[in-house]
């Protein structure tokens, strides 16, 4: 029950800032920086007892935990979209999206490390954004609306000193130091569960 909850609250949109670069030769010393907390109570197994890992981002603590068959392995600081708290409704809206989705798919990045790609949207938010439409909560932009969104994932930073004061920068997508985005992608198979919470 509790996940179907969370599934009514999922959203988000992704596609990075054009800005400029705080891109350090090392992100090293901006983790040594960074205070990671505890690793969180393991989830409600049902959605991660038939997978070896899974993912729950805390978007109001800021970090990323890897559960490893439903135990906390490790917690990583994270930034977010400019606008990362409430549900996601269209494309450009610059919030992270909250709810249950997969890992779709892995690879490497020219400027930002890694890229694992979500299963954003899901039916859950195809069925929100419809709901705004109708009710005129979604903008129209040259006659018509944006759409939900998508290209929504979990990568690294070429803004490192963006990423070590925690100053959330992505138009709505998960972004982790370098060395961290590689930890996961290392360790995660595609089709981990990724579960986003407020």
């Amino acid at each position: 029950m509790a996940i179907v909850l969370w599934l009514a609250w999922s959203a988000a949109a992704c596609a990075l800032l054009p800005t400029r670069r705080d891109r350090a030769s090392d992100d090293s010393a901006a983790h040594s920086a960074v205070v990671v907390p505890n690793p969180p109570p393991s989830p409600d197994p049902q959605p991660w007892e038939e997978n070896e890992y899974a993912i729950i981002v805390r978007k109001r603590e800021r970090t990323l935990t890897l559960y490893h068959n439903s135990v906390p392995d490790r917690v990583y600081p994270i930034v977010l979209g400019i606008d990362p708290y409430g549900p996601k409704l269209y494309q450009g809206d610059l919030r992270t999206p909250e709810g249950l989705y997969r890992i779709q798919s892995k690879r490497p990045h020219q400027r930002w490390a890694r890229f694992l790609l979500l299963s954003y949207p899901n039916d859950v938010d195809r069925r929100r954004y419809a709901m705004a439409v109708n009710e005129g909560r979604v903008p129209v932009i040259d006659g018509h609306p944006p759409g939900p969104g998508g290209a929504v994932g979990i990568h690294g930073t070429d803004r490192v000193d963006s990423n070590a004061r925690g100053v959330d920068w992505t138009w709505g997508c998960i972004s982790m130091l370098n060395q961290h985005v590689k930890e996961i992608y290392d360790a995660v198979p595609v089709g981990t569960p990724v579960l986003i919470e407020e």
